[in-house]
């Protein structure tokens, strides 16, 4: 039987992870097997679920490797200094069309949110797994396709959105407007909000639950200036018992930590995480980063992050910080790479707080993270503009090398010309990155350019 089981699952990873360069030229081969056979297993059903997971964990796109939107955005913005001998096109904020980056990233979303299409289409036309099940199932599905399209939409503007996996529909497919595609994963993730529950499918937090589409949604109604329902959303998750933020911060980042919302493990529990691997070391190598002076300079002494979330380290004479969020180099036995933590809900609450001019509310939520961190709470009497500037400075020292957390939230704020401060080639063109010049020249559909490239 586990044979069988498999044999079943081989062929449909087969079928998923099909590579492509166009997005739109990829469909179902009638030799492979058919995907019912697939989706009338539940154990083959969830081992195709869990590949899902597994693509999000290795993907170009949303790794918490060097590839990843999580370093490359600190890069791309101001929150790490590279010192490697090798151009890096992000640090130097000289993507363009024909950059390998920016057409590993498109090609490697469209790729797996094809992967997502495929299980959702077969998983809804299957009546062999139980109902409940099913629901949650899909729910988990529908948010990761949700989660590729809201960091997607947000790097590159009008994209192509699709369920699809139909080849003539997706072959000639074009840019959706930035606002209808918002619309778009906003329908995704209330349609998975209402197939979740709060319960996880499993006690270590690897499989998304209610709370994770619900802090996808709230930062989705941000974007989209509906800051009510931000409000709403962000508050439901701020009020679950399931979460607190971690008040001793050298628990903040461990596989037990009471704030964390979704974490996603290492191929196997023992080995170190991505964040590690990629953040902790003595000497400078050819592709190091540490942490710039604009971020280590935004910490008073007594900001209990720079206790422990910094190191110091010395090299060739030289002090420099780098980041510790993780510590385990070797011998990993209690860290997995967070994806979401409570303290997200936090900074979006705060930030729909404030965009509906509830100073004081805003002030107080933040002041929540502020004090556990040992820093002076923000006066409530605060006028808007310093509330912003709170608001930003300690997201910048709260999430730095999490999710490009720096570029979103001053996007979200029209303040990424900032960057021009420490970032001398930035130009204001750079809040959108570039279409692929491939997929422009094999679609004409996805035409035109994004300004400035």
């Amino acid at each position: 039987m586990r044979k069988i089981l498999f044999l079943k699952l081989f062929a449909l990873l087969a079928i998923l992870t099909l590579s492509c360069e166009n997005m739109i030229e990829v469909d179902l081969p009638n030799s492979q097997v058919n995907r019912e056979d697939v989706f009338k297993d539940l154990s083959t059903t969830k081992a195709a679920l869990s590949s899902i997971y597994t693509n999000a964990r290795e993907s170009q796109f949303l790794s918490k490797r060097a590839n990843g939107i999580h370093y490359t955005l600190s890069l791309y913005t101001d929150e790490l200094t590279y010192l490697g001998s090798a151009t890096n096109n992000f640090y130097n904020n000289s993507l363009q069309g024909d950059s390998k980056e920016v057409s590993l990233w498109w090609n490697d979303v469209y790729r797996h949110i094809y992967v997502i299409n495929a299980f959702i289409e077969g998983l809804s036309q299957s009546n062999y797994i139980d109902k409940t099940i099913k629901q949650q199932l899909l729910g988990e599905a529908i948010t990761l396709r949700a989660l590729h399209y809201h960091y997607l939409v947000q790097l590159y503007g009008d994209t192509p959105f699709t369920r699809s996996t139909d080849y003539n529909s997706n072959k000639t497919i074009s840019r959706k407007p930035y606002a209808e595609v918002l619309f778009e994963i906003e329908q995704d993730l209330t349609q998975a909000i209402s197939l979740l529950s709060d319960q996880y499918r499993d006690s270590k937090r690897f499989y998304i639950n209610k709370a994770v589409a619900e802090l996808l949604l709230a930062e989705n109604y941000l974007l989209q200036g509906k800051f009510d329902l931000a409000q709403l959303y962000s508050q439901k998750i701020v009020d679950n018992n399931l979460y607190q933020i971690e008040k001793d911060l050298s628990k903040t980042f461990k596989k037990t930590s009471k704030g964390t919302i979704w974490q996603i493990s290492p191929e196997l529990e023992t080995n170190i995480t991505y964040e590690a691997e990629l953040y902790i070391f003595n000497d400078l190598a050819d592709n190091t980063s540490v942490v710039s002076d604009q971020l280590l300079s935004s910490f008073t002494d007594t900001d209990l992050r720079k206790k422990h979330w910094l190191r110091q380290i010395n090299s060739k004479g030289k002090s420099l910080y780098t980041v510790y969020k993780y510590k385990n180099k070797t011998n990993n036995t209690d860290e997995h790479s967070i994806f979401f933590r409570i303290e997200q809900a936090y900074f979006i609450l705060a930030e729909s707080l404030l965009k509906q001019n509830k100073i004081p509310q805003a002030a107080q939520v933040l002041n929540e993270i502020k004090t556990s961190r040992g820093i002076t709470p923000v006066s409530p009497n605060v006028s808007s503009a310093d509330m912003t500037s709170e608001l930003i400075q300690e997201s910048s020292k709260e999430f730095f090398t999490e999710l490009g957390q720096r570029f979103f939230l001053l996007k979200r704020f029209n303040k990424l010309d900032q960057l021009r401060v420490n970032k001398p080639n930035w130009e204001t063109y750079h809040n959108l990155f570039p279409i692929p010049e491939r997929q422009l020249q094999i679609n004409k559909n996805l035409n035109p350019q994004n300004d400035g490239y």
